[in-house]
């Protein structure tokens, strides 16, 4: 993992962390936790939660945000239950019922993943301790015909399941279609500009530790996914939703850029380190990548892993 930013960040979610132990007041330290996609890289932030969880950092957050694949790793962390989520991002993810690139109308089944969620395996999220937590659970999505960001803020278990279905829908590999309180909405990773700059604008924060669960590489989407967009899937997305899919990495390098240089508040961002794909099936790899992920952030946290940058 590469870490970018500020240690502070890091050192205010301990000191939260620590202060809440005494019975102190802390309410002063608003840490904010932001899970971005990637699909399987995801187990990027999965490694990260299973870290912060043993550390017992769950409530140190006073808002976390999941988008697309990080949205469900944030109700799994919120709840206490990210062993729960890890394995069943080894096991029911890396299934061709939920993956299946052959299956061209509809790559990514996000329904069967909602069950999953639902607990018809018996991995399901515990929705009554996720509205237990003081801790504010937003879900970014993109409006399906602008491709704006949206910040949802489920009240319900019915509520959280369907936003995060629609926050997990890449609407040119699924044809499956989510609706939150009558508006469509898909992936939280397809907006413009990067729902990261929807939730520093909205949410009030002293702090911002970002786990990107993206390599840090070029900021353009693979020529294939360019050339499928516009042909064999272009009818699935409409123009202004299949240009902010376009833009994507684009627009989070460029929210990226602006909390590291002009955010005024103190900002943190991990990186991946190009050990697993996008659409990674392979069950050994993926545990490998959590356990990896997990031990670099505890090692992050017992202050032995140095910024490879500062931006203050």
């Amino acid at each position: 993992m590469i870490f970018e930013g500020d240690n502070s960040v890091i050192e205010a979610i301990k000191e939260k962390k620590r202060l809440m132990k005494a019975g102190e007041a802390h309410e002063h330290i608003k840490p904010l936790l932001f899970y971005d996609g990637g699909l399987m890289k995801g187990a990027y932030g999965v490694g990260a939660g299973l870290a912060m969880e043993e550390l017992g950092l769950n409530h140190a957050f006073t808002s976390v945000v999941g988008v697309s694949s990080g949205a469900p790793s944030a109700a799994y962390f919120i709840s206490g239950d990210t062993k729960r989520g890890a394995s069943l991002v080894w096991e029911e993810c890396c299934s061709r019922r939920f993956i299946n690139v052959w299956r061209f109308w509809n790559q990514v089944d996000t329904f069967f993943f909602s069950a999953v969620l639902r607990n018809v395996t018996g991995k399901g999220i515990d929705t009554k301790k996720v509205f237990e937590s003081d801790t504010d659970l937003y879900i970014a999505v993109a409006n399906f015909e602008t491709g704006e960001p949206e910040l949802l803020l489920p009240e319900n278990g019915e509520e959280l399941f369907t936003a995060i279905q629609a926050s997990i829908l890449m609407p040119n590999v699924s044809s499956d279609k989510v609706k939150f309180k009558d508006i469509r909405y898909v992936d939280g990773g397809f907006t413009r500009p990067h729902a990261l700059m929807k939730a520093i604008n909205q949410i009030e924060a002293t702090h911002i530790l970002m786990i990107t669960n993206q390599d840090k590489t070029v900021a353009t989407i693979p020529w294939l996914e360019r050339f499928l967009n516009h042909t064999i899937y272009r009818h699935r997305m409409p123009k202004l939703l299949r240009f902010a899919a376009h833009e994507r990495r684009h627009a989070r390098m460029k929210a990226v850029e602006y909390i590291k240089e002009h955010h005024p508040i103190p900002c943190a961002l991990v990186w991946g380190d190009h050990s697993i794909r996008s659409m990674e099936r392979d069950r050994v790899v993926v545990k490998q990548v959590i356990e990896k992920s997990k031990q670099w952030w505890l090692a992050l946290f017992s202050n032995t892993v140095e910024p490879q940058t500062s931006n203050r």
